[in-house]
This record gives C-alpha cells, sequence and structure tokens, in this order.
C-alpha cells in the first residue's frame, strides 16, 4: 500500500512509475485536478492501468492564490482489481452545521471507498487529506465527519491513510519549543480523535515533511479492526522537488492480499475501441476545426520509411485525442443536463426568479405605517418596471395603490404565459433531438454494420 502527495498536472511521470509498480492500494493527496479535468484524467489512467479501479474526488475553494485562481481540493484512490474484483464508492455525509463552503471542501478532501477481497472480505478504504493547521474550524469539522462515520461502521475492516497534518509526540525535529499554538491543537485533536474511535497507528520514525529548516511526519495510516505493520518512507526522487511530501509504504498481509500475477501496465489499446463512430459522425465538423491548426504533414524531401510511420502515428493520436475531447465534453453536459431538474435552463430560470420576486412583491401590497420602509421585493420590482427614479415618498404611495397591484398582476401573467411557451420550446426541441439521435443510430449503426458484412440482400418473407 502507498500513499503521498503528488501533483497530477505536469508531473504524471512519477505518478505512472507509482502506478507501475502495482500496489494493490495506492491514495494520493492533492493532486490539484479540476473538476473539469477529472473525468478525462481517470479515463486517461484507466488507459494506461487498466487494472486498476480509479476514484477521483475534487472541490474547487472560494479562497484564491497569488495568481488570483481558486484553490482545487482533490484526492485520488487506485485498487487493484486483483485484490479487490468488487469497489464502490461512498458518499460520507455531513453535519448540516457545518459551513457550505467548508462542506464542498471536505467533499474533495476525503474519499472513503468500500471494496471486497476475492476471500469476501470487506474493507473500508478512507484517503483524507487535512487541513492545515491554522484553519482550526475545517480540522475540528473534517475530525468529527469522520469520527461519526466511524463510530457507525461497529465490527468493520477500516484503513484511513492520508495528509492528516498532524504529528504524534515526538515526531517533529528542528521546531521551536513550545509549539505553535495552532499546531499543538493539531496534534491534540489527533490524539482526542484516536482514543474517542480507538484506532491504531505507528509513530513514524522518519519525517515525510520538511521545509524552512524543520521535519515532521505528517503522513500516517490509521486502522480499525485490523493490524498492519509500520510505514516505510520512501524519499521522493531528487527531479521532483515540487512533492513536498514523502511516499509511506505498508506492507499488507498476504492472507488478505495475495501476491499479483497481473502485469498493473498493458500496452494501449487501440483508439477506434473508444471513439464513439455515431457521436463522431454528428459532430465531424467541430473535430474538422479542432485539428485545423493540429496537423502539420511537414517531411523532408526523401523521408525514411520510420520517419514516416512516427508521423503518422503522431497524427493518428491527435486526431483520436481530438474525438475523445469532445465525447468527454458531451458527456459532461448530459451529466449536468441529468443533474438538473426539469425546465432549468437560462431563460426558463430568469423568468422563474422575475415570477417569483413579482409574487413576493404582490405580498407586500399591505398598508405602511409612516415610519415604514419599503421591503426588498417591491424596491427590486419597482426597479424592474421602472419606479426607481421616484422619491420614497412616492414609492410607497405607489405601492399601496390598487393601479400597482393591478401592474404586478398583469407582469405576473405575462411571465407565466412565456414560462409555458418555453416550456413547450424545449420539450418539442427535445423531442426533435432524441428523432434524430435513434436516426443517426439506425442509419449508421445497422445499415453500417450490415454494409461492413456484405449482407445487402433483403430477407424473403
Amino acid at each position: 500500500m502507498e500513499r503521498g502527495t503528488p501533483r497530477i498536472q505536469g508531473e504524471q511521470g512519477e505518478v505512472h512509475k507509482i502506478f507501475e509498480q502495482g500496489p494493490p492500494i495506492i491514495c494520493l493527496q492533492d493532486v490539484r485536478i479540476p473538476k473539469r479535468r477529472g473525468n478525462s484524467v481517470k479515463r486517461e489512467l484507466q488507459r494506461i492501468f487498466p487494472h486498476y479501479w480509479i476514484h477521483i474526488t475534487t472541490a474547487q475553494s472560494s479562497r484564491k492564490d497569488c495568481r488570483d485562481r481558486p484553490y482545487v481540493f482533490s484526492v485520488l484512490t487506485a485498487l487493484h482489481s486483483a485484490c479487490f474484483p468488487k469497489v464502490t464508492q461512498i458518499r460520507c455525509p455531513h453535519s448540516r452545521l457545518i459551513k457550505l463552503d467548508i462542506r464542498r471542501e471536505i467533499d474533495g478532501r476525503l474519499s472513503i471507498t468500500q471494496a471486497w477481497t476475492p476471500t469476501e472480505t470487506t474493507f473500508q478504504l478512507m484517503n483524507i487529506y487535512q487541513f492545515v493547521a491554522s484553519n482550526l474550524m475545517g480540522q475540528t469539522d473534517m475530525w468529527n465527519t469522520t469520527e461519526n462515520w466511524i463510530t457507525k461502521q461497529k465490527n468493520n475492516r477500516i484503513i484511513m491513510q492520508g495528509d492528516l497534518n498532524f504529528a504524534h509526540p515526538g515526531c517533529q525535529w528542528d521546531y521551536a519549543q513550545p509549539l505553535n499554538k495552532d499546531i499543538g491543537m493539531a496534534d491534540n485533536k489527533l490524539e482526542h480523535f484516536l482514543s474517542s474511535t480507538r484506532g491504531h497507528s505507528y509513530a513514524q520514525q522518519e519525517h515525510t515533511w520538511k521545509g524552512k529548516g524543520c521535519q515532521v511526519a505528517l503522513d500516517h495510516v490509521i486502522t480499525w479492526n485490523y493490524y498492519l505493520p509500520p510505514q516505510v518512507t520512501k524519499p521522493n526522487p531528487t527531479p521532483h522537488k515540487k512533492f513536498d511530501h514523502n511516499q509511506i509504504w505498508t506492507q499488507l498481509p498476504h492472507l488478505d492480499f495475495p501476491k499479483l500475477a497481473i502485469p498493473a501496465r498493458t500496452s494501449p489499446p487501440d483508439f477506434s475501441q473508444r471513439i464513439d463512430t455515431v457521436f463522431f459522425k454528428q459532430h465531424v465538423d467541430d473535430w474538422k476545426v479542432r485539428i485545423k491548426t493540429q496537423i502539420q504533414g511537414d517531411l523532408d524531401k526523401n523521408p525514411t520509411l520510420q520517419a514516416l510511420a512516427d508521423l503518422i502515428h503522431k497524427e493518428q493520436e491527435i486526431l483520436a485525442k481530438e474525438v475523445r475531447w469532445l465525447q468527454d465534453k458531451a458527456w459532461k453536459a448530459r451529466r449536468r443536463s441529468g443533474e438538473r431538474k426539469e425546465h432549468r435552463n437560462k431563460t426558463q430560470n430568469t423568468l422563474r426568479q422575475r415570477i417569483s420576486l413579482l409574487k413576493a412583491a404582490l405580498t407586500e401590497t399591505a398598508p405602511l405605517q409612516p415610519k415604514d420602509k419599503i421591503k426588498g421585493a417591491t424596491l427590486k420590482a419597482m426597479q424592474g418596471l421602472g419606479f426607481l427614479h421616484l422619491r420614497p415618498t412616492f414609492q410607497k404611495l405607489v405601492s399601496q395603490h390598487d393601479r400597482w397591484k393591478a401592474l404586478l398582476t398583469e407582469e405576473i401573467i405575462k411571465a407565466e404565459k412565456l414560462m409555458d411557451q418555453e416550456n413547450l420550446k424545449q420539450n418539442r426541441r427535445d423531442d426533435r433531438r432524441d428523432i434524430g439521435r435513434k436516426n443517426e443510430i439506425f442509419k449508421h449503426g445497422i445499415k453500417g454494420i450490415k454494409k461492413i458484412t456484405g449482407n445487402t440482400t433483403r430477407a424473403n418473407h
């Protein structure tokens, strides 16, 4: 079992080396995979290492870095299918008392996977990237979330591994004494977490992170109802100084995890097996636009056979890559469409908000006292209907007039009629798209197969 903290972006070679060694469990933290790239990164890793189940959780923070880009928190969990024939991803529930920003960030920092070995032994694997010590509220909410989950599992075998941003007593070197208040509180929270959940963890003998002349063991493996030998720290190669944490390796019992006989890496499959021909036919114009500037085709006057073969292979990879990019984009659009409620495009949302605002303003037409102020919904409705330029005194008079109530009622009826028209247009558009898709499948699927097999004669009935 391996865990570490690399960056996927720009450092794929080091990540591939970890996969090539074929460990049963791989847990990576702080891989910084944006949501828009999560599916493509997962698919690319599974294409190169098809024997791994890969799960990626990612979340984007409202905070921004020095380049004015939002922070991205994500973890990657990979399980070898020879050791875990069946795997399922579990979402950890949160308390409603936790702030929305922290709940979203926890979704990217915590991944829980339930897996079954060939001997039908069930494990729950938790890959965690804890908040930094200075974020006391985030750390507390993370520990409470995981503690509530673990206490409900009773006798299940649980393995938690990750960057916990804390250290056992005596696992900090060259730090000023006494320790910073935030660091001391973070260490105490972990000890309280271990005692309250009855978890088992070994104190690291070597540091897993160093910076500013200090060294500390921040990465750990904790188990419940299961025991593992002490971890071994493996330093990262010198060329990869961007990896600010070392890797830690743990040996797994052979009774539960037999030695793997299947190699972790295989040759990449043929691209044609992963391209949807029906989708390609529908989007061939978009594909031509994307490859127009990428296909060079420059060769020497007398090219060698090897140079010609390399150029053909390179261009084939470019062509297939662009098709997969279009398919990935369409898949995301379909996923977002499926997650949205019915009749929720931009125009419909605008009309829905307008109707809601006008109805709220209509309920605020009760007589006002001299000291009362006009309420927010009425002010926004006046702004939309052109009455905001009036003085507050005249605005009060307008808001209590019968003509104002009639105007609001009339505007609500107009907006509801527009909503009905937009819903009808959307239903017809969806029907045409569905009919076109089925016709395309029939035309280029069934008839295409008949052409390939040569069966063009009609059967006699």
